[in-house]
Parts: C-alpha cells; sequence; structure tokens
C-alpha cells in the first residue's frame, strides 16, 4: 500500500467515525472531540468532509457500530482509558499497514491538541509503520527509545522507528544505542552507570507518552527473526511463563511480570515508568492476539489501538 493511499484512507475512516458518532452515536461536537483526540474545529471539517464525500446518505458509511462496541468492551474489561478499532475490510490482509497509519495520527494529534513535545519510543515492526507513516514534524518533537535494540550479530542489524522517526522531526531522537539483551547483569549494571545512557534512560522514563508495540517469542517475531537473544535466553524465558512482550519486559498468560536471572539482563525502561505515563500498545493480527491479551492483564498500560479482528478476540 502507498503511502498516500494510507493517508486518504485513514482521513476518510476517521471522518467516518466521527460523522457515525455524530449522527448515529448523537453525541455533540465536544463529546466526539474528547472520545477521538481531537479539537472541535477538527471534528466539525471531518464531519463536513465525510458529507461532502458522500459517507452521509440516509446512513453513515462504515462498521463503526461494531467498532464503538469493541472499544467500550475493552475499555472495561482492561481498565484503559484509550481504545481505538481499525475497522479491516479484508480480514485476510496484514491489518499492520492501517494500525501503524492510526498510531501515526495519535501521535500528531498529541502533537497539534495537547503540545506533548517528546514521546518514548519502543521498537518492533508495528513501530515501524507508524514511523513510516508519521508525515514531515515542523516543530522541535523529541523521540527517546525506551529499549535496548542491538543484536551482537552485526550482519543483521534492523533499523528501527526510532531511526526512521529521526528523519521526519526538527527535533532529536535518543537511541541509546546498546544491546537489548547483554552478556550478563553486572555487564547492564556498568552500562546502565555511562552518563549518556542514563541520562537517555532518565528521560525514557519520564516521557509523559509512550508508544509501544507488542511482541512474543513466537517465531515470526522481530526478536526471534532478528537473533536478538539467543536461542538458549528463548528457552530460558519460555520456561518462565513468556507470552507477550513490551520493550523487553515479558508477561505470563496472567499478565504477571517476569523476573529471572535472563530478564535481568534486558535494558528497557523502568517497569514501573508505564504506569506512570500515558503508554499506548499498538499492535493486532492473528498471530499476536495471546501476547497482547497478556500484555493487557498486566494493567500497566493505559490504551491499545488494534485491528477490528483482534478487538473481537481480546
Amino acid at each position: 500500500m502507498k503511502s498516500d493511499d494510507t493517508k486518504v484512507l485513514d482521513e476518510a475512516l476517521i471522518s467516518k467515525k466521527c460523522a457515525w458518532l455524530y449522527y448515529v452515536g448523537k453525541l455533540n461536537q465536544n463529546q466526539i472531540a474528547k472520545k477521538v483526540g481531537l479539537s472541535k474545529m477538527r471534528v466539525h471539517r471531518l464531519i463536513a468532509f465525510a458529507e461532502k464525500k458522500g459517507f452521509v446518505k440516509t446512513f453513515v458509511e462504515g462498521g463503526f457500530d461494531e467498532t464503538s462496541k469493541y472499544e467500550n468492551i475493552l475499555r472495561e474489561k482492561y481498565h484503559l482509558k484509550i481504545s481505538e478499532v481499525i475497522p479491516i475490510e479484508d480480514i485476510n490482509k496484514d491489518p499492520n499497514e492501517m494500525i501503524g497509519a492510526a498510531g501515526a495520527r495519535f501521535i500528531m494529534n498529541q502533537i497539534n491538541e495537547k503540545n506533548i513535545n517528546e514521546f518514548g519510543i519502543g521498537t518492533g515492526n508495528t513501530l515501524n509503520k507508524i514511523a513510516k507513516w508519521l508525515p514531515k514534524i515542523n516543530k522541535r518533537i523529541d523521540f527517546i527509545t525506551v529499549n535496548g535494540s542491538l543484536t551482537s550479530h552485526n550482519s543483521i542489524q534492523t533499523e528501527t522507528g526510532i531511526n526512521l522517526i529521526a528523519h521526519k522531526t526538527n527535533g532529536e531522537c535518543y537511541n541509546v544505542g546498546i544491546p537489548l539483551m547483554v552478556e550478563s547483569i553486572d555487564q547492564k549494571k556498568i552500562l546502565e552507570k555511562i552518563k549518556f545512557i542514563k541520562e537517555i534512560m532518565n528521560r525514557a522514563n519520564n516521557t509523559k507518552i509512550k508508544i509501544v508495540g507488542v511482541g512474543g517469542l513466537f517465531d515470526t517475531s522481530q526478536i526471534v527473526k532478528s537473533k536478538i537473544f539467543s536461542k538458549e535466553s528463548i528457552e530460558k524465558i519460555k520456561k518462565a511463563g513468556a507470552v507477550g512482550e513490551v520493550a523487553g519486559n515479558f508477561f505470563d498468560k496472567n499478565g504477571k511480570y517476569i523476573s529471572i536471572k535472563e530478564t535481568q539482563k534486558i535494558t528497557s525502561a523502568d517497569i514501573k515508568s508505564f504506569k506512570k505515563s500515558t503508554t499506548v500498545l499498538v499492535a493486532g493480527g492473528k498471530q499476536k492476539i495471546s501476547q497482547i491479551k497478556s500484555v493487557l492483564k498486566s494493567g500497566l498500560f493505559t490504551g491499545l489501538i488494534t485491528d477490528e479482528e483482534t478487538a473481537k478476540q481480546l
């Protein structure tokens, strides 16, 4: 899908949603603005756009009665403050493009409507999609990585979202530039004392908004494919019951944070900082249902942006 196509599709989607909430949901524009995180003026323009494009007839196109239902269920079930479910017309297609576009829109809304000027950013394929769909930001906006990302296999270093974002902001991008998992707990302690690393991780901990993906240890996950962890480490973490992963932090099927010797070698922001911040999970797809569910059960996260099929299963 081309960049322009995705932007147009996302604009149409959010305009339909605003129109649906207005005409069918019977919300006023102030209520809609609060619900979708936009200004009242933007909501007004989006409803007008929906009318102009012919989305509003004797009904409003789009299955937002279903997605709104799932959003409410997810908020209540997992105690979320933010929940956005993206309708996907073809359930056989990878939803990450549209989820990534929605994640990029969330970031731009935080910048334009709430004057947020720094974000904590995780790693992973979905975060790379967000970086891809972010427009050029002509403001001083800083992005700070919330975890290490390098692997000891130099031939397969991955392009992270933070690196892609660096080309799109007038601000600074702070990449901690160390492996996600180091060789020992003692080595981690030494690295954490290095001034620039300590400063970046402190900033990551203190960001008000964090955008993170959800992974795991399944065969197609980035951690496994990129050989960021050794096979031995993967087996030890699996044996401890790991299901879902966020920024190098692992959770079992009941949402319990896994802390064993192997996970203590992982470089990441303080797990408590996710709860203190507005931390939004951006993730979806059939292969991630159990991973997302385990992470949500932890109660550490504020919001979720996902696709309709994933929301049904959650």
